[in-house]
């Protein structure tokens, strides 16, 4: 199976290891997606505009001694989703909304094979960026932690296969801005995910047509 940027379920499947675990995910950091803590922080997320952003991506694994990184764009829209323009080592665009995963390169456009668990893990990746907790609650225990404007959540997956096929997805972010995401499988095999300051503006006409559908 072909592995596209971010759809990890075929190389994180392929280890029968338990998934990493985390202090954050302690009893005592539990929070409910309503919790009154996190409201201030959730509806400054809700007025975002749509924003524009710089990321790397770095894939650690038990066997290589460096990470494989990929850099790139990303564009997130509260009406189109999540769009990944990947620039290095190779262009393509990598579309995340409610119509499921489309990959677009120089080939043409892809649609992801159909998977639940990589769905699941792809959606989350949406409502991350958003700070949707309602949402990431239907699949995930949520945690959280959070001293002054710098925050932290931990969302461990409820399905035992989601479970095992991602581990735990550990969010850092400062305000109302993500800055790093990490899904981790094990302590040698994860995924991290650095996103620079958002540049918040309207997409134009051109934007929507190329990075999303």
């Amino acid at each position: 199976m072909k592995c596209f940027p971010l759809l990890l379920i075929c190389l994180l499947a392929s280890l029968s290891r338990a998934a990493e675990t985390d202090p954050l995910t302690e009893p005592a950091n539990r929070i409910a997606p309503d919790d009154p803590a996190w409201k201030d922080l959730a509806a400054t997320f809700a007025r975002k505009p749509d924003t524009t952003a710089n990321f790397s991506e770095q894939r650690f694994f038990p066997f290589k001694k460096t990470p494989v990184e990929l850099k790139g764009e990303s564009r997130v829209s509260a009406a189109r989703g999540l769009s990944l323009h990947y620039t290095e080592p190779e262009e393509r665009t990598v579309i995340l909304d409610s119509q499921g995963v489309l990959v677009r390169d120089v080939r043409g456009e892809n649609a992801a094979p159909a998977d639940p668990r990589a769905s699941a893990a792809n959606a989350a990746l949406v409502q991350v960026l958003r700070f949707d907790l309602p949402a990431l609650a239907e699949n995930f225990d949520i945690f959280g932690r959070r001293e002054g404007a710098a925050w932290q959540l931990a969302f461990v997956p409820r399905a035992v296969d989601l479970r095992r096929a991602v581990g735990l997805i550990v969010v850092a972010g400062g305000a109302d801005a993500v800055n790093r995401i990490e899904i981790r499988r094990t302590t040698k095999q994860y995924v991290a995910i650095l996103i620079g300051p958002a540049r918040p503006a309207p997409f134009t006409a051109d934007e929507l047509k190329q990075f999303f559908r």
